[in-house]
């Protein structure tokens, strides 16, 4: 952590590859700024994967789990992620086709999850065309029932439904990354399985199992030990139900190639490993709650549900009734990845006074839904966390571009001087107001409290 007045601190990541300056006022004098730690990422990739691969933790090397009539599931995680798949896929499929297991005996499986179906060209430039065209490349579809293998029911009553390919392969070989995540404490592992090729139904069940209070808990679970996560206990009963071998290829990531860690293994023991680095690395220290906290999307490539999580991810930082300040630069390619344009053309249109009511009425809706079983439970729960007892500003072009200057409790800039000038009045333009500063918060979280 550094002050604001030091060289660049100002300076956020914007984009891909581009920067943008924070025009802040020049009375805000009490300003922190936390950026992860990103230090000795790998050098040779294809080196480190073979590594891996051939040290597995907690289960044999695929050399001695795969017969040459092996069937074998491999699943990535969706595009909204920026997983090295694109050069992990050759090596591994290399090695697999090295003890002769046939290529109609291999599908190429996306974990979205309730995330946006992947077409060809997603798909195409997620694995590459080398894979499309010569693998069954599969994008499971969320709500067809007829497409999933109901595996029964855990003890807590999660019903099991997974994507027929994944679920009837012999081996299922998981490629994903390790990221925080509001309800399962850290993404990676079974996720991309449960619910990443789960039905809806399934999905839903697993999430609501991350819900827990009447208010204030984004910050409950996030980044905390896999261990003791409701949610990640509710994947480990759903994968005891999984048949076949499962092995876990995953990674702790920088921004877009950097790699700081692959492991490969079985998935729990490789998460536990991974989720103790990524604590270190991300979570930002522990200190008196501020006035104002700004929050960057970058790395996440502008899918916008995952850059309002980014602002729950550092709420707990942020005093009560504060202001959450969020700057999300969006790929317009990835605008209704997992939010459709339509519902949040809806929110816009009902501008301040959707917004009054928005804040009210996400409690109700969120019982309701609660109370009926619903799979966006946990949207509701995110929402109402985000708005309630708290202002939300939000610097997006390209969101301000197409909806306007609202969406509903949440106002949004095209233009950086006309929201510090709105965020000033509200805190009074005399006023210093006690500020924290994430750049790049798809990568670092705050905790709820000290660890």
């Amino acid at each position: 952590m550094t002050t604001i007045t030091e060289q660049n601190a100002t300076t956020i990541p914007w984009g891909e590859q581009g920067s943008l300056e924070l025009e802040l006022p020049d009375s805000w004098t009490d300003v922190d700024i936390f950026w992860p730690d990103r230090s000795g990422t790998i050098d040779d990739y294809p080196a480190a994967l073979s590594n891996a691969l051939d040290h597995p933790l907690g289960i044999a090397p695929i050399e001695q789990l795969l017969k040459p009539q092996s069937t074998v599931a491999i699943v990535v995680d969706d595009p909204s992620r920026w997983t090295p798949v694109r050069e992990a896929l050759p090596i591994l499929l290399k090695r697999i086709h090295a003890l002769g297991v046939a290529r109609e005996n291999i599908t190429i499986n996306v974990g979205v999850g309730r995330h946006h179906a992947v077409d060809d060209s997603s798909m195409r430039k997620r694995v590459g065309d080398a894979i499309v065209d010569n693998y069954r490349c599969l994008s499971p579809p969320v709500d067809d029932l007829s497409q999933y293998e109901d595996l029964g029911t855990t003890e807590s009553g999660v019903p099991v439904r997974v994507f027929r390919p994944v679920a009837k392969a012999d081996v299922k070989i998981l490629i994903g990354s390790v990221l925080p995540h509001l309800q399962a404490g850290f993404g990676g592992g079974y996720k991309l399985i449960f619910p990443g090729t789960s039905h809806r139904s399934t999905l839903g069940a697993l999430h609501r199992s991350g819900l827990g209070g009447n208010s204030d808990d984004a910050a409950r679970l996030l980044g905390g030990d896999p261990a003791k996560n409701p949610m990640r206990k509710a994947i480990r009963e759903a994968a005891a139900l999984l048949p076949g071998e499962c092995v876990s290829i995953s990674h702790l990531l920088g921004p877009p190639g950097e790699v700081f860690r692959v492991l490969a293994g079985r998935p729990d023991p490789v998460l536990e490993e991974l989720t103790t680095e990524a604590r270190r690395r991300f979570a930002a220290p522990f200190t008196k709650p501020v006035d104002i906290i700004i929050a960057g999307n970058n790395p996440w490539p502008g899918d916008p549900m995952q850059s309002f999580k980014v602002l729950l991810q550092h709420r707990a930082a942020g005093k009560p009734g504060g202001i959450l300040v969020g700057f999300f630069w969006t790929d317009p390619v990835e605008l209704d990845r997992s939010f459709p344009v339509a519902a949040m053309r809806l929110i816009a249109v009902t501008g301040a006074l959707g917004g009054a009511v928005t804040r009210k009425g996400l409690v109700v809706a969120e019982r309701a839904a609660a109370a009926l079983g619903r799979p966006g439970t946990f949207l509701l729960r995110w929402a109402r966390e985000l708005v309630v007892n708290r202002s939300v500003y939000v610097y997006a072009p390209t969101l301000h571009a197409r909806f306007g200057s609202r969406l509903g409790p949440i106002r949004l800039y095209g233009v950086q001087s006309r929201l510090w000038a709105d965020i000033a009045k509200k805190v009074g333009r005399e006023s210093a107001p006690s500020v924290r500063v994430f750049p790049q918060g798809g990568l670092s979280y705050h905790p709820e409290r000290d660890a």
